[in-house]
Parts: structure tokens; C-alpha cells; sequence
């Protein structure tokens, strides 16, 4: 079930990616940006129901660091290659705690943690085409 909703939020980066534009919406450089922060955001709150489960503080505390970083890169008003760079380095340094939560910890499930693989490895490209 994960999947079935996981996997379909790529969509929208590759709209936006090949700029179609559909009815009301313009998926374009700007939205790509908005819809990558949301999504950056969200994963960071992965972890307030990963804290919940298992106590563990590492994981509230890092459940912020994603919007915290999102906000920061966005607030620094930057090119928009540099900005969709820091978000890719964003994606992967999420990618780095979930290793470190399954791995290490042993406090994921392995289908959130397959699923997130497979989802990073659907945005990276689009972020890092988009620069090109």
C-alpha cells in the first residue's frame, strides 16, 4: 500500500521537470522548487511517528532538520541550480539517517526503507536534469 501512494509523488517532479502544464497549473521551475520542499519537509516528520514507536531522541530531533533545512536554503534567495543542488544534498542526507535508523538502529520498517530508496532514486534525477 505504501508504494501505491509512495510512488505516484514522483509525478509531479517530472511534470514539472518537462513543463506540462495541465488545466489550472503551470508545473514549472517555481512549483518544481514548492513542490520539492514540501516533500523534503515531509520527510523530516517521518520521524515524529518513528520517535513515537520507539522513544528514540535522535530521531525527534532530526524530525525538524528537514524544514529547518528547506527553509534556510529558501531563504537565502538563490540561483535556482544552487537551490535544487541543496535540495539533492537535502534528499541524500535524509537518505543517510534512514540508513542509520535501519541499519543501525533497527527502528524502520524495510518497506518504508525500500521505499525510500526507490523514491530518491526517482527525485535525484529529476533535481539534478533540471540543473543540467
Amino acid at each position: 500500500m505504501i508504494y501505491l501512494i509512495g510512488i505516484p509523488g514522483l509525478i509531479p517532479f517530472y511534470l514539472c521537470f518537462y513543463n506540462i502544464d495541465l488545466i489550472f497549473l503551470d508545473f514549472d521551475k517555481q512549483m518544481f522548487i514548492h513542490y520539492s520542499t514540501v516533500i523534503l519537509s515531509f520527510l523530516g516528520a517521518v520521524y515524529w511517528g518513528v520517535y513515537l514507536q520507539s522513544k528514540n531522541i535522535i530521531a525527534i530531533l532530526f524530525s525538524v532538520c528537514p524544514a529547518v533545512y528547506a527553509f534556510f536554503v529558501l531563504s537565502f534567495d538563490l540561483k535556482f541550480n544552487e537551490t535544487v543542488g541543496l535540495f539533492v544534498l537535502g534528499y541524500f542526507i535524509v537518505l543517510c539517517f534512514d540508513f542509520f535508523f535501519y541499519f543501525k538502529e533497527k527502528i524502520i520498517q524495510t518497506d518504508y526503507f525500500i521505499l525510500r530508496l526507490l523514491l530518491t532514486a526517482g527525485i535525484a534525477p529529476a533535481h539534478i536534469l533540471y540543473m543540467i
